[in-house]
């Protein structure tokens, strides 16, 4: 399985994919379709989805990061609610992760048992995980 991920990865691009702007997911989004159609065997897809996922948890955590350090460490005139800002965006993602792992082992349960259980629950972790960096993003844009 290592060996297909390394392979999966040169195929997408690593570096050119995470170059994209934090919510862009146009380039990755064309290398998963395209590395799926090269190979449509279930061990081949779900390493196509990992490293999908790879990318979309690594966008996901700058983006968390970057605004938690600018939390952190306010201009003085935005330091106002900072805090609880911090706080709640804190106690949001980590729901949210919780959330998105047990509501895409629930839509998971199409396959439930077969072989592209996997493949079904890489693609909605995928899914959630891009939607999130938008709304992340949508949040901390509106401020």
């Amino acid at each position: 399985m290592k060996s297909i991920l390394i392979g999966v990865c040169a195929l997408l691009t690593c570096a050119g994919a995470l170059a994209q702007g934090p919510s862009d997911f146009s380039e990755t989004d064309a290398k998963l379709k395209a590395c799926v159609a090269r190979d449509s065997s279930n061990m081949h897809v779900m390493a196509c989805n990992s490293v999908a996922q790879i990318f979309a948890d690594a966008r996901l955590n700058s983006v968390y990061q970057a605004w938690a350090e600018a939390l952190k460490h306010p201009k003085p005139d935005e330091a106002r609610d900072d805090a609880e800002i911090l706080k709640r965006l804190v106690t949001a993602e980590r729901a949210w992760i919780a959330f998105r792992d047990t509501d895409c082992s629930l839509q998971s349960t199409s396959m439930l048992g077969g072989t592209g259980e996997p493949n079904a629950y890489g693609d909605c972790v995928y899914a959630m995980t891009k939607t999130r960096v938008k709304a992340l993003e949508a949040v901390r844009n509106a401020r």
